[in-house]
């Protein structure tokens, strides 16, 4: 299955993402933001090997929407991963609990420290404009577009 394409845009990165559910769209979601910053198919390598030391983050959100919900955990990520000079390459467990007006998303973020020989793409922000979610035939996409 598609977990995300890069589709051309005239001055940032725009992608679509796709789920079964919620939770897998915020996963590939993730992961497509990770694969704009960093080279994550080197960096799993090398974690692998052990040629890079890897570590994992813990990041939670909550909002009225799914669409609100999926904007702040990319933002958050982001934020966390840059406040510790860090790339993500794997997203483990992402959990949404839906409570009366709020949806709950948090994930695990396995990361390695920032080097040149990763490095893609500076990425500022996700752009709120623009996101957003459809679901067709019990299936999620999500549009974003990321500010480089």
């Amino acid at each position: 299955m598609l977990r995300y394409r890069f589709v051309a845009h005239t001055a940032d990165v725009r992608f679509f993402s796709f789920g079964a559910d919620f939770e897998e769209l915020v996963k590939n979601s993730l992961l497509a933001m990770f694969d704009t910053q960093a080279d994550i198919k080197k960096i799993s390598k090398d974690a692998t090997s052990g040629k890079a030391s890897s570590k994992q983050i813990s990041i939670s959100e909550s909002a009225s929407s799914e669409r609100d919900a999926l904007w702040y955990i990319l933002q958050r990520a982001l934020s966390e991963l840059d406040a510790n000079g860090s790339y993500g390459y794997s997203v483990g467990e992402v959990r949404v609990l839906r409570g009366t007006g709020k949806i709950n998303v948090s994930a695990t973020i396995k990361c390695v420290d920032q080097s040149t020989e990763y490095s893609k793409i500076y990425v500022k922000g996700v752009s709120g404009y623009t996101l957003s979610i459809k679901k067709r035939n019990g299936r999620y996409s999500a549009s974003i577009v990321i500010d480089i």
